[in-house]
């Protein structure tokens, strides 16, 4: 178990992990919603994250590039959105307690998060992503 104590109100958060994952050991790109109370977690390696951005990590992502893929993500389940500048926050107070994939490599996972990895879950991201009408 990892405990982060909030600096702002001194809130001892507790993850149900054994340290701050690395994404990059991984290969994989994590983003915080709006709140900063849930994480999701797909692979680099993901086909519908490859069709959307191409053969690139996420932390190597344009600003350009980082707009699209949060642009193709459906709503986080609490409301709001998943953005590459979102950081971990503290569940009591909501001061930040960690970067966002823009500052930092590693990630929280917090309960009720979306870890969509193939290997993991054997599930993709492409389940988290805004269905595309059909062009002409």
């Amino acid at each position: 178990m990892v405990t982060i104590k909030c600096a702002s109100c001194g809130h001892e958060n507790g993850f149900v992990q054994p340290y701050r994952i690395h994404a990059g050991f991984s290969s994989q790109g994590f983003l915080y919603n709006d709140d900063g109370n849930l994480t999701l977690v797909w692979s680099s390696f993901d086909p519908a994250y490859e069709a959307i951005v191409g053969k690139k990590h996420p932390w190597v992502l344009t600003t350009e590039e980082q707009a699209i893929f949060e642009d193709a993500l459906c709503p986080a389940p609490s409301g709001g959105r998943w953005k590459f500048v979102n950081s971990a926050r503290c569940v009591a107070c909501a001061s930040p307690i960690g970067g966002p994939i823009t500052q930092t490599i590693h990630y929280l996972l917090y309960p009720g998060s979306i870890v969509t990895d193939l290997g993991t879950m054997n599930v993709g991201i492409e389940k988290f992503l805004i269905p595309q009408k059909p062009t002409r």
